[in-house]
């Protein structure tokens, strides 16, 4: 498959909310820690950083 990459996430296209909002670096968010609590609203979710560099929000 010379020339082709393969990826497990689907295409992503830029939308227009998206064109006007900065993207926030994931080292920002968690300030060297491995998770960090968000309130949203009143809700709390909580984001880890995985030992293989994914990034999981949960509830």
């Amino acid at each position: 498959m010379s020339g082709v990459q393969v990826t497990d996430r689907p295409l992503q296209r830029v939308s227009a909310d998206q064109d006007r909002c900065s993207p926030i670096a994931s080292q920002d968010l968690l300030q060297g820690q491995r998770q960090v609590w968000i309130d949203h609203g009143g809700t709390l979710y909580c984001l880890k950083a995985t030992s293989n560099g994914r990034l999981y929000l949960t509830k």
